[in-house]
């Protein structure tokens, strides 16, 4: 039997009926003699409905009091899953974080280092016949204690667990069959990428592209892991693979970016080494006569951090829009959303003309 590691993303699940339709697909997988270990994350906007609760009893909430919310929703997913699964009659059992054998650094207030894999009772229930469902981003510390690795990192989990099995690829099913030149959902020329490297979707993930937690391509490419994208209805076609291959032309449009002003470049140098410490993916833009720091990605309260840490800042409504080029960003600050959105249909149109001028200069030569 063939050994697969599959992550579902919240878009698979906008309500309880998608639970049935992916359980049926595993079991069809399942069928042709695949054996399954299951990532998934909470249903669609999940997570976002419990920062609401939190915060709608006190705004200022601290990290750790929320992380001891968050990571709920994808642990209700994994167990709906489960729920579906066994519907379909197959065996299965949920994981809950201090089980999934991910070990973590031992902090409540940020995003919790993952250090070691541990693969005991995964490979335990695979040897009984059993499926593990596990939810995205949880794993413990070495006192068993239940920590979370951040938001956004089920694709972690499960790059993490297939490189611990030794395997040549994880599956990671979206709402998009893979990653494209831009947003399809802000400039609408965005094309699909066949083929992206390690270190190219390393650059998009940490300057704000949505598709894949930046650390979980560091980890898939420490082990040697290629990362699957997939289509999480109908046919569950594949699209983009990242792996050791790559050459792309893209630009990011980060809407969730947040922009700092600082009065000085030493204040801008310390929250930029604060917002890093802190676990933002944090970035200097160079505009001549300003100093600045940005993070993109959301879901970050740089606002407070910065405040925290006793730093003047102003943050006004400025957006960040970068364009890679085989691996190199550069990136660019737009008044508001509404000039990144044009900004970044601009710089597209550049690269894909360059790019398609490149690929005639190949044919010719050929």
């Amino acid at each position: 039997m063939s050994l697969h590691v599959l992550k579902f993303g919240g878009s698979t699940f906008p309500s309880t009926h998608q639970y049935r339709s992916i359980a049926r697909y595993l079991r069809r997988r399942m069928a042709r003699g695949e054996q399954l270990v299951i990532v998934a994350s909470g249903m669609q906007g999940a997570t976002e409905n419990l920062r609401s609760l939190a915060t709608s009893i006190d705004p200022g909430v601290g990290t750790a009091a929320l992380h001891g919310v968050l990571p709920l929703a994808d642990t209700t997913g994994a167990g709906l899953l489960r729920i579906g699964l066994e519907r379909e009659g197959v065996p299965a059992t949920l994981l809950h974080g201090h089980r999934t054998g991910l070990v973590t650094e031992a902090v409540e207030d940020r995003a919790a280092p993952l250090l070691r894999t541990e693969l005991g009772e995964i490979e335990d229930l695979l040897d009984r016949g059993i499926t593990p469902v596990l939810p995205g981003g949880q794993g413990a510390d070495d006192q068993h204690r239940p920590t979370w690795l951040g938001k956004n990192s089920s694709d972690l989990s499960a790059v993490a667990l297939a490189g611990a099995l030794g395997l040549p690829e994880v599956e990671i099913f979206s709402d998009v069959e893979g990653v494209y030149s831009a947003d399809p959902y802000i400039i609408d020329a965005a094309r699909p990428m066949p083929r992206i490297g390690y270190e190219e979707m390393i650059t998009l993930a940490g300057h704000g592209a949505k598709v894949l937690h930046p650390q979980a391509v560091r980890t898939a490419q420490r082990h040697g892991v290629r990362i699957v994208c997939r289509l999480n209805y109908g046919d569950f076609s594949s699209g983009s693979v990242i792996g050791d291959t790559g050459g792309v032309r893209a630009v990011v449009v980060d809407l969730r970016s947040v922009v700092a002003s600082f009065p000085d470049v030493a204040t801008a140098d310390a929250a930029y080494e604060h917002l890093l410490a802190e676990g933002a993916q944090a970035h200097r833009p160079q505009v001549p006569g300003r100093h600045l720091a940005a993070v993109t990605g959301g879901f970050f309260d740089v606002g407070r951090a910065l405040a925290d840490a006793g730093l003047p800042v102003s943050i006004g409504s400025e957006r960040l829009v970068t364009a890679v080029r085989d691996g190199v960003a550069t990136i660019h600050v737009a008044d508001d959303e509404q000039a990144a959105r044009r900004l970044g249909a601009e710089l597209h149109d550049e690269l894909t003309t360059a790019q398609a001028g490149r690929e005639r200069e190949a044919l010719v030569r050929a």
